[in-house]
Parts: C-alpha cells; structure tokens; sequence
C-alpha cells in the first residue's frame, strides 16, 4: 500500500456510480465475459482519462483503487498526489488542498480553501473553510474556526466556535459561538457557548461557564468562570472573576479579583478584591479595595465609590464614599474616613494576651514640646458611669439595614437582639468625650485621647490610653510639691528649734518647770477647710496661766507674713483672711510663752 495517496474501501456501493458517459456506455448488465472470481468486467475498466483502474487483473472486488469519487457533479472521496496521510470526506472537502499534510476533512467544504495547512482536522460543514497555511487546528462543528487563514495550534469545538479567527494561535474553544469574533487573538481558552464571543485581539484569556467575557474585545489575561461573569469586559486586563455574574459590570478596569455570585458585579474600577456572594456587589468606581465575606461591603443597592477600605467578615459595611477605613466582624460598620471598627454594638469584649503597641520612636517624632498639662487637666476631669443606647447610636450614624444578596432586609436573630440588651445592661465607667475636649479646649490643650466626630453621622470616642500622659504629668507635679513641703518643714523645724533654745537661755529652771507645765496644756488643731479659698478657721486650746500667746503665718521659705496675738483660757478658734495671700501652701503656728506648741500647714486655692 502506497502512503501518498489515501485508500478508500467503497464496497458494492461503487457499483451504483455512474458519474461518466464512458461508465454508463460501456456498463455490462449481464456480465458475459467474466471469465473468473478474480476477474473483473472489462467494461468497467477506466478509460484514458482515467488514471486508476476499478479493480485490476489481478485484484479481487475488495481491494479497489480511486483517485476520486463523484456523488452528483461534487467530489465526495479524494485522493491527493504528492500528499501523506490526508483524508477527506464530504462534497468539495479540501478542495484546494497542494502540498499539506495529515490533514482530516469530514464534511461539506471543511478546509475548502486550505493549501499547505498540514496536521489540520475538521469536521462539520464550512469548518476550517478559509484556511490556507495554518496548521495543527482542529475544528469540530458547522462553520467552527470558518475564516481561519495561518492561525496554528487552535481547537474548536462547537457551532461556530472561533469563527473569526484568521490567524490566532493556541486558542481552545468547547461551545458554540465561543470567541466567535477573535481574529488575531490567541492563548485563549473559552469552554462554553458563548464565552469570549466578542474578542478580537485579546490574548492568554481563560472563561469557563456560559456567556463569560461576552464583550471581550482586547482584554488580556483573565480569567472566568461561572455564568456571565465578566460579561461586560472589553479592554480590562488581569482580572479574575468567578461566580455567577461575578464582576459583570467592569469593562476596562484592570487588576481585579472577585469571586463568588455577584462579587463586584458594579464594579468598574481596578485592583479591588472581592471574595464572597455579593462581596463588594454596589462598588461602583472605588478602587484598592477589599472585601471578604458574604455581603461584605454591600450596600444593598447603594452605589459606593470609596477607595483603600477593607471589610472583612459577613455583612460589613461602611458610607458610601468613605476612604481607608475598615471594618471587621460580622456586621461591623465604619462611617468616617481612616477609621477602623471592630464588631458590632453587641461586642463586649476585645482582646488578647500582650498588649496594644503604638509606634513611638523618638526617631520619628518632631516638634517634642514637654507642655502636657497635669493636675490642672485632671482635677476638671468629671468620672461617671454610665450605659450604652445601641439604638440611639444607629440613629446618629445612620446605620443601614442588613439586606442580603437579593436586597432583602435580614431580620436579626434572636440571639443578636438579646446580646444588644444585655449589653445596653452593663454599667461602664468613664468620661463623657464631648466633657474632656471642652475642658481640654479650655487649658488650650490639644489632647490626642479625644476622637471626635468628624461629621453629624460620626460618634465621638475617647482613646483611654492617652489619658496615661497627663496623669504621669500629674503625679510629678504632686510629688515636686512634696517635696518642696518635707523641705520647707525640715526648715521649720530646724528654725522653731533654734528660736525655742534662744527664747529659753535667760529662763530660769524653775520658770521651765512652770513653762513646761502650761505648754503641755496648749493645743494646735488643723485649719478648716483646707484647702480654702480666702478664709479659713484655726482652732487652738490655751493653758489657763500663761503670759503671751501668737499664731504665726509663714511662707514655705519659713518667712513669717503675720502674727496674730490670741487670748482667753481653754477652746478658742481664729477666723484667718487670706484673700491677701497667693494661691500655694503656708503654715501656721502656736507660740506660748515663747514655746512652740505645734505648726501645720494649709493650702490657698485660687
């Protein structure tokens, strides 16, 4: 058997062609001159224009030979010179076929105009109809890869399938209609009627489903899978959508990953991230976002166009237009820009086992100012407790209703509306933020533990930590004060010490005796109030014989402002006016006899 020709075994069926006058002439009916088995009709042997014989002289019925074979006025079986293992099967099959090779035609004008195209296959009318030189396609079904010119290395399965491919390479189609409309595009794949049906010059493109990157024209590098997903792509590039109309609505935007039934189905802006059905389903124009979880960032019909913002967990939300903020937990809302929320109204605790760090490096910090103020900050600070109204704060931030992927309104369950009464049950501790910034603003003190709102939608919020700074302020303040007292006491008591021995050289024993005995009687009572303002009363005991008696005022340099002469026997008590003396702390004396009896100190305020 030759192999540059193809061997075609017709059977008795061959006996029934009568395509020439010469064939019909010389027909013999009665078949008189079969001489033997082995022998054929002599008639029936081909005439001059005829290069092969039906049967031969020494060739039984069942090994026949042909060049072509007619059904009506159409080639319907060929055979070509000068090719190798070539087959074609229907009318006008390979018609213009030269010099390829192991190319496979079944149907009516498969490979038609193919010339030198080699190791192609096509089956089903017009399929590879315009191919001349592309080589290695295979195209099964009516009119699959019909303008293919030079494209190599594609294969299409199904009606139509890259029908307008002329010189697209490596492409892959499973469906009808699928990357109809590509030309020059290639690397593509496309499983499913429809997909890519409108790429032209798109390459290294992948959808898997029904009708996926249907208006693809010359976006590159994506990739999806589900039905309609990407369908409205044209120009965008390296995005991946997988789902139900996941992404539907990009066109040109690149970079974009969605997965899951409606995931970014409004998107039409780059590099977002949305994972999970109806993840970042309203995300119209927002770009660099991300959102994990079932609904999250959906707005239930409400465009949105905010940028940088991530929303992890079901149903997490935030305003329309908001920029890099973020929400996790499960219904977590965020409605002010560069805010991070964690959980919902009913979260009653946050934490772990170390710590929150916050960056404090010298390294990066300017404008070092030691101006923090402290007692005068934390005496005007007003504690209180309190409960939280859940409701009262969803009214002021507006908070929109859950709705799931159809837009429906999801009902709480009833152990999300139990845990946001029991929260509204716990008593907290803690200031009122709008009380601290007013007093902060009245100390001209821009305090970082206040976070104010930033809109009538926005609630206020205290960082509790910061409150740490004034009162370490504080606490030095008080103990500089301290020490600043035991100094100026150590002083008294060195002074008093010193006038008690000069006041008693001249005494004589006896006197002591007597002096001693009436001291013992006198007494020095703490002042009332203290601290006061301008007046205060000191209250004092004196001994019944006695001959002069003082309440000395002095400074904390133990410089003496007044002394006040008292009298009487017994209990007794001096109103003292100070609206002449300066805020800070004094002391005060009893001296009997020139004996100091006892000294203690008070306080002015302003």
């Amino acid at each position: 058997m030759k192999k540059n020709f193809t061997i075609f075994i017709i059977g008795c069926l061959f006996l029934a062609i009568n395509h020439t006058t010469s064939f019909a002439q010389n027909a013999n009916t009665s078949l008189s001159n079969l001489t033997a088995p082995t022998k054929v009709n002599v008639h029936l042997l081909p005439q001059k224009e005829y290069k092969y014989n039906l049967g031969s002289f020494n060739k039984a019925w069942n090994n026949i030979y042909a060049g072509s074979v007619y059904l009506g006025n159409d080639r319907f079986l060929a055979y070509f010179a000068g090719t190798s293992y070539t087959t074609a099967v229907g009318a006008l099959a390979l018609n213009s076929l030269t010099t390829g090779n192991g190319n496979t035609a079944v149907g009516f004008n498969t490979l038609y105009f193919n010339t030198k195209g080699s190791s192609n296959t096509a089956n089903g009318a017009f399929a590879l109809y315009k191919n001349i030189t592309g080589a290695s396609n295979t195209a099964n079904g009516y009119e699959a890869l019909y303008f293919n010119t030079s494209g190599s290395y594609n294969t299409a399965n199904g009606i139509n399938a890259l029908y307008r491919n002329t010189t697209g390479t490596l492409n892959t189609v499973n469906g009808s209609f699928a990357l109809y409309e590509n030309t020059t595009g290639s690397n593509n794949t496309a499983n499913g009627s429809y997909n890519l049906f409108s790429n032209t010059t798109g390459v290294n493109n992948t959808a898997d489903g029904y009708y996926n990157l249907f208006s693809n024209t010359t976006g590159s590098k994506n990739i999806s899978a589900g039905n309609e997903a990407l369908r409205s792509n044209k120009t965008g590039n390296e995005n991946t959508a997988a789902g139900y109309r996941a992404g539907y609505s990009n066109v040109s935007s690149n970079y974009n990953v969605m997965i899951g039934s409606y995931a970014g189905y409004k998107n039409t802006a780059a590099q977002n991230t949305f994972v999970g059905t109806s993840a970042g389903r309203d995300f119209t124009l927002g770009n660099y976002n991300t959102c994990l979880g079932i609904n999250a960032g959906y707005g239930g019909g409400a465009a949105k166009t905010g940028n940088y913002n991530t929303y992890i967990g079901g149903y997490t939300n935030a305003a329309a237009s908001i920029i890099n903020a973020t929400a996790i937990g499960y219904a977590a809302y965020v409605g002010s820009d560069y805010t991070v929320r964690i959980g919902d109204g009913s979260i009653t605790s946050i934490g772990g086992y170390t710590n929150w760090s916050n960056i404090s490096d010298g390294r990066v910090k300017k404008n070092i100012k030691q101006n923090v103020p402290g007692l005068s900050f934390i005496n005007k600070l007003q504690p209180v407790t309190y409960n939280l109204d859940l409701d009262a704060a969803d009214r002021i931030i507006q908070r929109p209703a859950i709705k799931d992927e159809d837009g429906k309104t999801v009902q709480p369950l009833s152990a999300e509306i139990t845990a946001r009464l029991d929260k509204e049950k716990i008593i907290y501790s803690g200031f009122v933020a709008q009380d601290v910034e007013k007093i902060a603003k009245e100390l001209n003190y821009n305090f970082s533990g206040v976070d104010a709102a930033k809109n009538d939608k926005d609630l206020y919020g205290l960082r509790y930590s910061e409150f740490v700074v004034p009162l370490v302020k504080a606490v030095q303040e008080l103990s500089k004060k301290n020490d600043e007292k035991d100094n100026v006491i150590e002083d008294l008591k060195t002074r008093l010490a010193k006038l008690e021995a000069m006041m008693n050289v001249n005494s004589q024993s006896t006197a002591n005796n007597q002096k001693a005995s009436v001291i013992s009687s006198a007494l020095l009572e703490q002042n009332i109030p203290n601290p006061f303002n301008n007046t205060t009363t000191i209250n004092y005991i004196l001994p019944q014989k006695y001959n002069s008696a003082q309440i000395i005022i002095t400074d904390k340099t133990g410089k003496a402002l007044k002394q006040i002469n008292v009298s009487g026997s017994g209990k007794g008590s001096l109103k003292l006016n100070a609206s002449t003396l300066s805020s800070g702390a004094y002391h005060y004396t009893l001296i009997v006899d020139g004996k100091m009896i006892d000294s203690k100190q008070m306080e002015r305020l302003k």
